[in-house]
């Protein structure tokens, strides 16, 4: 009597197991808020508080989509030679279809007759500027070393340290430096790129003898980039920066865009602040100078087939996501899609992702088959961002099969007991 009590408590148990999990009351679902996910174009601007009230107030994010946005042009269309606030000067058209024109970074040997003190090898500084002993600097980028050559001369005679008629200056070049070129229109990665870069063992035996000195490392987008980059939600065309007391405000879209942009060089004791606009502006998505090239995220996908991370296929490459992946893109990284459709269609990826303006941890789900069919949707389809989290679940199939499996476990035994009774 005792154990038929016994195994009559036990199959009740098992029949509540039954309900609670193929009913809805015992089932463990979050509480997804998707109407303020960060990753997700077309949302309201995020009303946040600022230390000091940079900026920080509630702007609509109606134009934040083409905040940003690469530009197109046409060949039978005039184009644009230079972005607002920019005129170019004299020394931009010497050489530019010529002899190569010098830049800042450029070493450049100068030699003269009876030069002592003045030949020499010289490195152009950062304004582009060539630094002789004595006179004032003289501006060489964009000229030629043949124009540049002219140009020191003059400025030794205006000096009274030549005479014209014993002054012959000759200018060469022994390495060009790696120089910033902003591209735009039909290219797949529009923006500012740097050409002719070198190893720094290529340049220092002979950068060590010359005079002067240029540095690509103090500008104001290599601080950006040293802080990790700036969010989708920064206000770009106006970043700050403090210098003894004096507020400038840069505006550095145009390395996103491939338009002129003016990066200054920073000094010691210059504070850089990127407000926020409090809108997620989804073309500053993309890997740049100023944004992530790529970034981690965390990913689990333990399926049936799969009981852990490494039989999933989930190693160091799958969750190193290049910067702009979304949702669909990184499901497929984690080998969340695929397999059989019947059973692999119905399964659920969840999104954990933290609001860098609110601080708050937030957690979306999406079904494998919603995000195939509606990828093209923002709001069905967000942005990953860096150190996301992402998990998925198996598909109600098979869940009910494994939960069969179970059943049959723990009744076979019991099944066992009544025949050896009888």
């Amino acid at each position: 009597m005792t154990q038929a009590t016994s195994t009559t408590t036990l199959m009740t148990r098992i029949s509540a197991l039954v309900l609670c999990v193929l009913g809805t009351g015992c089932t463990l679902s979050p509480d997804y808020d998707e109407d303020d996910f960060y990753g997700m174009p077309h949302a309201t601007g995020t009303q946040f508080n600022q230390s000091h009230s940079v900026f920080a107030s509630r702007l609509s994010c109606t134009d934040a989509d083409n905040f940003a946005a690469a530009a197109n042009f046409r060949v039978d269309q005039p184009i644009p030679l230079a972005a607002p606030g920019l005129s170019p000067n004299e020394s931009s058209y010497r050489g530019a279809f010529g002899a190569a024109p010098l830049s800042p970074g450029d070493l450049i040997q100068v030699r003269m007759e009876y030069g002592e003190g003045f030949n020499g090898d010289y490195v152009l500084d950062s304004s582009g500027a060539l630094t002789l002993p004595v006179i004032e600097p003289i501006y060489a980028a964009g000229l030629t070393t043949k124009a540049l050559a002219q140009k020191v001369e003059l400025a030794l005679i205006r000096a009274k340290i030549f005479r014209a008629q014993t002054l012959d200056v000759t200018v060469k070049v022994k390495t060009w430096a790696a120089i910033e070129v902003p591209v735009s229109g039909a290219v797949f990665s529009p923006g500012r790129v740097t050409i002719n870069a070198k190893l720094p063992e290529q340049l220092l035996d002979q950068q060590v003898a010359a005079s002067g000195d240029h540095s690509k490392q103090r500008l104001l987008s290599e601080a950006i980039r040293a802080a990790a980059g700036v969010r989708p939600d920064a206000k770009l065309d106006q970043v700050i920066l403090v210098r003894q007391g004096w507020r400038i405000e840069a505006d550095l879209t145009g390395i996103m865009t491939g338009q002129p942009v003016k990066d200054h060089v920073l000094i010691a004791g210059d504070q850089v602040i990127v407000p926020s606009t409090g809108c997620f502006q989804p073309n500053l998505v993309k890997p740049s100078q100023i944004t992530p090239k790529g970034f981690r995220v965390f990913m689990s996908n333990l399926i049936d087939s799969s009981m852990s991370n490494a039989n999933a296929a989930i190693g160091r490459f799958s969750s190193n996501l290049p910067y702009g992946t979304r949702l669909l893109q990184a499901a497929i990284s984690a080998n969340c899609v695929g397999g059989k459709e019947y059973t692999n269609a119905p399964r659920r990826i969840v999104l954990v992702s933290n609001h860098p303006l609110t601080g708050k941890t937030q957690v979306i789900e999406r079904s494998v088959e919603e995000l195939m069919r509606k990828s093209y949707r923002d709001h069905i389809n967000p942005y990953v961002m860096p150190n996301d989290a992402i998990a998925c679940y198996d598909s109600d199939i098979t869940n009910l099969r494994d939960i069969a499996r179970t059943l049959l476990d723990i009744v076979s035994p019991f099944s066992l007991l009544s025949k050896e009774d009888s």
